[in-house]
């Protein structure tokens, strides 16, 4: 990928715009009357809810120029949408706040030598025990690695198996889980687990630390996972939005663990909230002869309890959820490993592209219409299978014709098309779409901008 300047960005992004502008009118003149296409068809139109208006009249042309209203619609290949689903699809990140559910309660499936094997091991492989990359490190400015933290979080999960029947019916004693929660031990496991998870993510990289996060959900069947995520949602779902620390004050091996140091800055943001667009779209979409799919960096069972139950309405097909997966054993329980990478990539970044060109494009003859995320890690599934940025594609077949990206105001890779979005802004034709929302309240606003927790002006980039 050939890096440029912002003008020779802008001026790619103005290319683009007149480019589809002639070529969508020229294929269907009828996009220029939405109102009427819809009602001659009687078809569903997206609700004005609170999308950035332009962001909404660019898909619901790409609805009425691809769906059963198209006189090239193929009901025997269905156009299809892929969305990210965490930070997307909702406000906040369903694994995250199922993790810390779980955490707080102690819902665990594992011994204590599970327990261990489960912390220890990432991407199907020990952990190393390189210490963590600074700011990564204990109050003293001390390293940490695996071995010493995994010590410490391990003999507090040894203290909850003694002491709570919650988790072992066998208990020696008989604490409730008011008492627990109470205990510095709790604390203690807070602390370093959400400290071994940001910290490993810097020092070694996605694919141990997001894969890492799985082995947690050790022992469950998809459907008692399916329970503890619905569980999760509705216990976040009440809670306020807010950035959380966790610290602990027990030294242990490790030292003491404080995630609300200001040169760590580790937070949990607290909070998770449905999307009512989001919802609509989806309904649109299919109403409209669209399929609809979701590709997460999560477990795919994870998102499955959120996306895929009735109760919450997104009413997305269990097998239209493609996420990070693990193995199974022989009585249908999780393991703490995951599927060959090499025969189903780890589905996160480039992965994501990769497992939808494997799974849908292969399948279908084709690549979905639009892509809609917020991340670097959608970033290679928006790119990958359009072209954009000079990116080389990962078929030949018609690219991907629409991006949209909620706005997190990020840095990274995923900001290069928050610029190319910003600057095809009123383009009427633009290929890439910004969506903004109001952090502080979980919903989405009519704009572009997004305004960041804390704070009451919309920003457009960061």
């Amino acid at each position: 990928m050939f890096k440029k300047n912002w003008l020779s960005k802008f001026s790619i992004s103005l290319i683009v715009c007149l480019v589809m502008a002639l070529s969508t009118v020229n294929l269907n003149p009828a996009l220029a009357s939405e109102d009427t296409s819809t009602q001659l068809t009687n078809l569903k139109i997206l609700d004005k809810g609170n999308w950035a208006p332009a962001t909404r009249q660019a898909l619901q042309r790409l609805i009425q120029s691809n769906g059963l209203n198209s006189s090239d619609y193929n009901p025997n290949q269905k156009p299809y949408v892929v969305f990210d689903w965490d930070n997307t699809c909702v406000y906040a990140d369903t694994e995250e706040s199922t993790l810390i559910y779980q955490l707080e309660n102690l819902k665990y499936k594992m011994t204590p030598e599970q327990f261990r094997i489960a912390f220890t091991s990432g991407n199907n492989a020990s952990i190393p025990e390189t210490d963590f990359l600074a700011p990564y490190l204990n109050e003293e400015g001390q390293p940490v690695n695996i071995t010493k933290i995994a010590n410490d979080v391990c003999n507090d999960y040894q203290f909850f198996w003694d002491n709570y029947r919650g988790l072992n019916p066998n208990a020696a004693h008989d604490m409730t889980l008011a008492e627990i929660k109470e205990t510095e031990q709790l604390k203690d496991f807070e602390a370093k687990f959400w400290f071994t998870y940001s910290a490993m993510d810097i020092t070694f990289g996605y694919d141990i630390s997001w894969t890492w996060l799985l082995n947690f959900f050790t022992g469950y069947t998809p459907a008692e996972l399916g329970n503890l995520v619905s569980e999760a949602v509705d216990y976040a779902a009440l809670q306020d939005i807010k950035n959380v620390y966790f610290d602990s004050n027990l030294p242990g091996e490790a030292g003491i663990i404080k995630n609300s140091n200001p040169e760590l800055g580790n937070y949990f943001r607290q909070g998770l909230r449905a999307t009512q667009e989001i919802k609509d779209l989806m309904t649109t979409l299919r109403e409209n002869g669209i399929d609809v799919y979701i590709s997460t960096a999560s477990l795919d069972g994870v998102i499955r309890g959120f996306a895929s139950n009735p109760k919450y309405g997104y009413n997305v097909p269990a097998d239209h959820v493609i996420g990070m997966r693990l193995n199974l054993d022989n009585h249908g329980r999780y393991l703490s490993t995951i599927p060959d990478p090499d025969t189903y990539a780890i589905n996160a970044k480039h992965g994501k592209a990769v497992n939808i060109n494997n799974l849908l494009v292969q399948e279908k003859g084709i690549n979905p219409i639009m892509i809609i995320g917020d991340s670097d890690g959608d970033y290679e599934m928006m790119t990958d299978l359009s072209g954009y940025n000079d990116v080389y594609r990962i078929n030949h077949l018609p690219p991907v014709k629409m991006v949209v990206i909620i706005n997190r105001l990020k840095s990274g890779t995923i900001r290069e098309l928050c610029v190319s979005a910003a600057s095809q802004i009123g383009c009427p034709y633009p290929f890439i779409l910004l969506q903004g929302r109001n952090e502080n309240t979980g919903t989405w606003i009519p704009n572009e901008k997004t305004i960041k927790l804390g704070k009451s002006e919309p920003v457009l980039l960061k």
